[in-house]
This record gives C-alpha cells, sequence and structure tokens, in this order.
C-alpha cells in the first residue's frame, strides 16, 4: 500500500503498509539525532515513533523519507498509535485512503425549484 510519515503532537511517525519495507534507522544521519541514546523512540516491526521532535529534526527527516518515497499522511494519533500497537493494517489504510478522497460539495440550497 504504501510508505508513509505523520506529524501528530510534536512526534514523527514512520510507517509501512502493505509489502512495503520499513527505511533503516541507519538512513537517518547521527547528526540529526532521532533514533540516538539521548531521544526518546520506539520502533515495531511497521512503525517507528520519534517523540519530540524539534522543527529542524523534522524538516532535515522529511527530506530523507521522501527521497526514500514516504509520503506524509494526516492521522489521528489515537489511530498511528494504535497501528504501533497491533499492527493492524486495515484501519489505518482505511484513513489514508478517505484522506485522499475527495469531499463532495453539498449545496447550501435545497428543497424544491421550479
Amino acid at each position: 500500500m504504501g510508505k508513509h510519515f505523520a506529524v501528530e503532537q510534536g512526534d514523527l511517525y514512520i510507517f509501512t503498509t502493505g509489502p512495503d519495507v520499513m527505511l533503516g534507522l541507519g538512513s537517518f544521519s547521527g547528526e540529526l539525532g532521532l533514533f540516538e541514546a539521548g531521544t526518546a523512540w520506539r520502533v515495531s516491526s511497521r512503525v517507528a515513533v520519534v517523540e519530540d521532535v524539534l522543527h529542524r529534526q523534522l524538516e532535515s527527516a522529511q527530506i530523507v523519507l521522501r527521497l526514500h518515497g514516504y509520503e506524509r499522511a494526516s492521522l489521528p494519533r489515537s489511530a498511528l498509535e494504535s497501528y504501533f500497537v497491533d499492527g493492524r493494517e486495515a484501519a489505518i489504510i482505511e484513513r489514508i485512503l478517505a484522506g485522499r478522497m475527495p469531499v463532495p460539495v453539498v449545496s447550501a440550497e435545497g428543497g424544491d425549484e421550479g
């Protein structure tokens, strides 16, 4: 399905779905300070989370991620955390696809024409 990243409440979530494989943590320079001993981070088989990412770290991380084919997704923290814990793709894919669908325009006018 894809390679994605999201930023929610200051935390960076990097995740994959379908057959895609996670980017190796070594792809991020140690100078970025994302996956270092002094940072709060955690990894599951499909999700990596870095807590309290600084703006400059986020800018650099986005460059690396986009170079490796990752797309930014807008998802609520609860969905991201659930995916980290249970790895159930269906719920996260549904939310990603919903975010891509154009929202139909509904006219404020209604009633009979004639």
